[in-house]
């Protein structure tokens, strides 16, 4: 077997605390697809990480503690898809982490610490203790054994299908193996779980025959070794508090186990790993994935070619970044830069904006997908008739003219929300639409529309440039045709860092919307209004770079 090494060097603690890891929280999973073995070995799909210390409610704010993807050493090249945490960031992680969640008024109220070693702590016992396991201690039986790092992982083996297996730095080997078997001693299904330990590290599964197999497939080559895991990982970029991997294979998988979920196989046991050889059904299925007959997802993801994501803190906020296949004919429609033009373009105040590149014959294409997903039930004829019934437009033709190569809606910062939830019609309201096309032909399709509906406030209309703003205020259409340089406002940027390169765009300012969420909410609410101040933005951006596609969703704080 290979030697697994863990990472070197001494943790890094906060300065304000003893330091030490932040344990993340999995929910359970039935690997295999037995149901007989839902209550053997309980702690590998979700016992184990319930042991590390972290209950629901704190992981969805904690699960941000994590730097590197170290557990891929112990796992094999032939892993399908793997979710890392490292319990011991860097330094400058954990001290980003708890200065953005310190902000957040529920963080201190319903976690209550000043440390990770507190938190860990107090969780876990907690956690031990709703386990029902009598003579089962945390601080003597887990703690002393349990490393910094851990990953869950779908591995195929012998060519069958994925197994869920979980990977476990441990800092005693010997102590990780009494602590296990206590564990195991907890389970009444009369069957131990796998365990394979070495080098540092524990491999668990729902089986030993899984366990020494996922050992033996690492030591002729490990995912951290993998040409292809070390691409995406790279293009993802900085290493953040979880990481995640798909291998080009996952989306075969994906396929096949929703499937499987429908007939309540979700991981084909031991047994079935004959029936059906990895290597042919792969063959088969890329064979068939041009066109027989298969329905949109699988046909989607039969040309996947991997991806990698990653949260992180990013000194300003958190982010949640991945970098994936962007070659997919079903990706290339967020190509181009017209979105993020027009919402750079915006004016500086806006408090909300959104916009998105819209490639020629887009719609045409969307209604196809739309009725293949309808199994027969829904036509482009029925989808086009509609349309014509509820606007008066001719599709697909007067779509595309109306919307140009790029639509961007916007709200100013003077929004009233009340009276936006009260209005009929958008009177007077900050709100409009910056359409990038042709203003005549656009012109003409507004007439139609008209025509059909009334002339509503909301279909009020200026144009100049190669531009057309539509909205139901004058002003604030003026405004906004005259432009801005929203891309050049600091908040914007440190929410949105890739506009000028996204074919799509989401941004919300907090801060200037705060005033209205304020009024909206009333003194009642007093509470929610003091877990959103801390908020300065949220942003979104799609970009593709070279095939690969780049999502980034950013929250800033103040």
């Amino acid at each position: 077997m290979s030697e697994h090494q863990p990472p070197a060097g001494t943790p890094e603690y906060l300065e304000y605390g003893s330091g030490g890891p932040i344990p993340p929280e999995v929910p359970p999973v039935d690997p295999a697809g037995s149901k007989g073995h839902r209550r053997r070995a309980w702690w590998i799909g979700g016992g184990v990480v319930a042991l590390l210390g972290v209950g629901a409610g704190a992981w969805a704010a904690l699960s941000f503690f994590q730097q590197g993807a170290q557990p891929a050493e112990a796992l094999p090249a032939s892993t399908v898809g793997y979710v890392s945490v490292d319990l011991d960031p860097s330094g400058g992680q954990k001290i980003d982490a708890f200065r953005t969640l310190n902000k957040f008024p529920a963080f201190k109220d319903e976690v209550g610490i000043d440390s990770v070693d507190q938190l860990r702590h107090k969780l876990g016992n907690e956690l031990v203790g709703s386990m029902d396991c009598a003579g089962l201690d945390y601080d003597s039986d887990i703690e002393p054994w349990l490393g910094d790092r851990m990953a869950a992982a779908a591995v195929p083996l012998e060519g069958g299908d994925p197994h869920l297996v979980v990977v476990v730095q441990v800092t005693d080997e010997d102590k990780a193996r009494t602590g296990i078997a206590k564990l195991n001693a907890c389970d009444d299904s009369g069957t131990d779980a796998g365990v394979a330990i070495h080098d540092g590290w524990a491999v668990l599964a729902q089986s030993q025959k899984v366990a020494d197999q996922v050992a033996t497939a690492t030591d002729h080559g490990s995912l951290a070794d993998d040409a292809t895991y070390q691409k995406w990982t790279k293009a993802v970029g900085d290493a953040g508090v979880v990481n995640a991997y798909a291998s080009p294979d996952a989306g075969r998988v994906l396929a096949k186990q929703l499937g499987g979920l429908l007939s309540g196989q979700l991981f084909a046991p031991d047994s079935m790993a004959t029936a059906s050889s990895y290597g042919v059904a792969s063959s088969a299925y890329h064979a068939t994935a041009a066109g027989d007959g298969e329905d949109p997802f699988t046909q989607a993801m039969s040309g996947f070619k991997g991806g990698a994501a990653t949260l992180r803190f990013t000194g300003d906020g958190l982010e949640l970044a991945v970098a994936a296949d962007g070659d997919s004919a079903q990706l290339s429609e967020l190509t181009g830069t017209t979105g993020g033009e027009l919402v750079r373009r915006l004016p500086d105040d806006s408090a909300v904006a959104a916009g998105t590149s819209l490639p020629d014959g887009w719609f045409s294409r969307y209604v196809d997908t739309m009725t293949q997903y309808s199994g027969g039930a829904l036509s482009r004829e029925d989808v086009y008739r509609q349309i014509k019934q509820e606007t008066g437009l001719e599709a697909p033709g007067d779509i595309d003219t109306l919307l140009g190569s790029g639509v961007a809606f916007s709200v100013g910062k003077d929004i009233d929300l009340e009276a936006l939830g009260n209005s009929g019609d958008g009177t007077g309201l900050p709100i409009a639409a910056t359409v990038k096309g042709d203003p005549d032909a656009i012109g003409a399709v507004l007439d139609k529309v008209r025509a059909h509906v009334g002339d509503l406030p909301l279909l009020g209309s200026d144009s100049a440039d190669g531009l057309v703003v539509i909205g139901p205020t004058a002003d604030y259409r003026t405004q906004v045709l005259t432009g801005g340089s929203l891309g050049g406002d600091a908040t914007f940027r440190g929410a949105v860092p890739d506009a000028a390169d996204a074919g799509s765009v989401f941004y919300v300012n907090v801060d200037a919307l705060e005033p209205a969420l304020t009024k909206m909410a009333g003194s009642e609410n007093a509470g929610d209004i003091d877990n959103l101040t801390p908020l300065r933005a949220v942003g979104m951006s799609v970009r593709t770079d070279g095939g690969v596609l780049h999502y980034s969703f950013k929250v800033t704080t103040d």
